[in-house]
């Protein structure tokens, strides 16, 4: 696993991130799925098939998988996530096997709690010499399996599973021109009279680009803002419109700026535009820049003078009055704009003079 795909998986595992792109998702950003309720679970998912040539052992990981409680009706759920840094073809199949071997899991955890239950009635009877048959009873909870069907399924007609639901974060910078069903995927013509009969099984999948900017600010994490970046990945001028217009007054944390910066810096530099090479180094200074620029632009339509303004910022912001001037002569052009358009070829990455 390459350092993109970590650092993937380390952010998104966060429970607040995790059900912020499910609610978005599922639940038209209601939440739904609450973080405090999330249980990290093993991604590590194996089972045996057995075919003409004998048993064959298969084993996958998913990149996240947690078990949550759908609170408005109380029903227990697998969440699994995978995060592609890359377009897959085959995601639709891949997903369907991780989803199939959830439940197999489901099953076999069943079938070894019935096991349990049957050396628990064993020592039981054991321990019930010399009593009455009534009082032998009482002591009995045993295997609730009675039918020769329910002993080799390992199940009884109670038993339930636990839905599992995969949800795909496409985080390529790329379309998603994959196959979006399994169908899609099938080499069969959409008149076909067996179409109908094959299960189809279709893929959830959140992919920036076909997403509306609005759409970001349905998230209530700063998903929605690493969503936006990734949207505008190749497009450094329309990435700074974007976070101008949209997230002016949002400031990156730590976490948020360290995951940005790995997947950009992943992606083969030829591919990177100039705006966007620079955009990516100055990510530490886009939180600050964006509350200057948001002041700025506050006081600026309440109708205050220049130099109310860079008083007021300068103190506000401990950044240099220079750096502020030079804001309010290019206002109300897009900061970001501001700054990329100052920066040449070799020159370093566009920073905010602050006061020492």
């Amino acid at each position: 696993m390459g350092l993109k795909d970590t650092a993937a998986i380390e952010y998104f595992a966060d429970n607040e991130i995790f059900a912020d792109a499910f609610n978005y998702y599922f639940f038209g950003s209601r939440k739904v799925i609450k973080p405090e309720e999330l249980q990290p679970l093993d991604s590590a998912q194996a089972a045996t098939i057995f075919g003409t040539r004998g048993q064959l052992p298969v084993k996958r990981y998913r990149d996240i998988l947690k078990l949550a409680k759908k609170t408005d009706k109380g029903v227990f759920v697998l969440l699994g996530m995978e995060l592609q840094s890359e377009i897959d073809y085959g995601m639709t199949v891949r997903n369907m096997l991780y989803d199939a071997l959830s439940y197999d899991a489901q099953i076999k955890a069943i079938e070894n709690q019935h096991e349990q239950q049957k050396k628990s009635e064993q020592n039981v009877n054991n321990d019930n010499a010399g009593l009455t048959s009534e009082q032998s009873v009482n002591n009995i909870k045993g295997d609730r399996r009675n039918s020769s069907a329910e002993f080799l399924s390992g199940m009884t007609k109670e038993d339930k599973l636990k839905p599992v639901v995969t949800l795909v974060i496409n985080l390529s910078g790329k379309p998603w021109d994959g196959p979006r069903e399994l169908l899609d995927l099938l080499d069969i013509k959409k008149d076909d009279a067996l179409r109908p009969f094959v299960n189809n099984y279709k893929l959830h999948i959140i992919s920036p680009d076909m997403m509306d900017d609005k759409e970001f600010l349905k998230f209530s994490t700063l998903c929605g803002f690493v969503l936006n970046v990734l949207k505008y990945k190749y497009d450094g001028k329309g990435l700074a419109a974007s976070i101008r217009k949209r997230f002016s007054n949002v400031t990156a944390d730590t976490r948020t700026k360290r995951f940005l910066k790995t997947v950009m810096k992943s992606k083969i530099l030829d591919e990177l535009t100039k705006e966007a090479n620079m955009v990516m180094n100055a990510f530490d200074q886009i939180g600050l820049e964006m509350m200057v620029v948001g002041t700025i632009d506050t006081l600026k339509n309440l109708g205050n003078s220049d130099e109310d303004i860079v008083n007021f910022v300068t103190k506000r912001h401990h950044v240099t009055p220079d750096y502020v001037r030079d804001l309010l002569k290019v206002w109300p052009k897009p900061l970001l704009d501001f700054n990329i358009n100052k920066v040449h070829d070799n020159d370093p990455a566009p920073s905010v003079p602050t006061e020492s």
